[in-house]
């Protein structure tokens, strides 16, 4: 009798600790999961570029990153740029993203692009764009390239269309392209040119210009917070500065902007180029920033954007599965 109740409590012992275990590996599993935000996404920030363009000298070769010791490979060439983009968009559950020259890949994905063109078209072909249904975005506006700033007389005419129109411009505010660039490749750029509170005068004398900062004005992050603060209608997108920049960097970056209250108004963005490894490490930043909530993190990969664009409660609930 007593041998047959060791064994019992031996048997109830056994299954008491699985379990345990068993329960721990639920916990475990479900605390593993609830750190990374696996809904839709929105990229603000994307690129798609024809067989001319200045990157097809790239396309194929390493690119090694100072900052961050990372080495990211480039697509072998145009097509297979789009086709690997789209399949990472699948991957992620990127809904929507901002093509510039999207029109180029819409065909592809016609559910997804959201079509931006740029400044270098002029007023009148971008207003056949628009027409025609090729004209989502104005975008990316990076005048600062050829050193000209965000107050520059030339620009006067596409803030204007922006506000005719109701297109949202993306205006480019970063202290160069790669590091060193203006030494290499850009020789008209400077640093100062990024600096948000340019755009201020801009924004009072184009009230109703939809506009968002891509790269969000880093480094002047304090400038930024006055830009935002005082110009509800700024948002801002993570392009770039969410894998090129080193994580601790980047996270000290976007907690200056969620702890000044901004966290609505910030947009997930890759800008990935031609090397579409980024858009892991892009997503991976944000989802390793421990000071955000779940909440927080599903305003910047989609809510904030699918505000900013104005997408209907139908397409939200069919992007959630709702």
């Amino acid at each position: 009798m007593k041998t047959s109740i060791s064994i019992l409590g031996n048997l109830l012992l056994t299954l008491v600790l699985s379990n345990c275990f068993a329960q721990q590996a639920i916990i475990t599993k479900i605390t593993d999961d609830d750190t990374d935000y696996t809904g839709p996404m929105i990229d603000m920030h994307s690129h798609a570029f024809n067989e001319n363009s200045s990157f097809s000298l790239m396309l194929g070769k390493e690119m090694d990153l100072a900052m961050t010791g990372k080495i990211y490979k480039a697509s072998a060439s145009m097509e297979k740029l789009r086709e690997e983009t789209l399949a990472k968009f699948e991957e992620y559950n990127i809904v929507k993203a901002m093509v510039s020259q999207g029109e180029l890949w819409y065909e592809f994905a016609p559910e997804k692009v959201i079509i931006g063109n740029n400044h270098f078209l002029s007023i009148e072909e971008l207003r056949l764009k628009h027409k025609e249904g090729k004209l989502d975005v104005l975008g990316e506006v990076a005048p600062n390239y050829q050193g000209i700033l965000p107050t520059d007389d030339s620009l006067k005419d596409y803030y204007d269309l922006a506000e005719e129109l109701g297109v949202p411009i993306a205006y480019h505010l970063f202290p160069g392209g790669p590091p060193g660039g203006a030494y290499i490749m850009y020789p008209e750029i400077r640093a100062f040119q990024g600096k948000p509170l340019q755009l201020e005068e801009i924004l009072f004398s184009h009230p109703r210009m939809k506009i968002y900062i891509m790269h969000a004005g880093w480094p002047y992050l304090e400038d930024m917070k006055a830009l935002m603060y005082a110009h509800p209608q700024v948002y801002v997108d993570l392009g770039v500065i969410d894998w090129v920049l080193p994580v601790k960097e980047f996270h000290h970056f976007l907690k200056g902007l969620v702890d000044a209250g901004f966290g609505k108004r910030i947009m997930f963005g890759t800008d990935s180029m031609i090397w579409v490894d980024t858009i892991d490490d892009a997503i991976a930043a944000i989802n390793s920033a421990d000071f955000l909530s779940m909440e927080q993190k599903e305003d910047i990969f989609y809510n904030n954007a699918a505000r900013f664009l104005n997408l209907t409660d139908e397409e939200i609930k069919k992007h959630k599965g709702q």
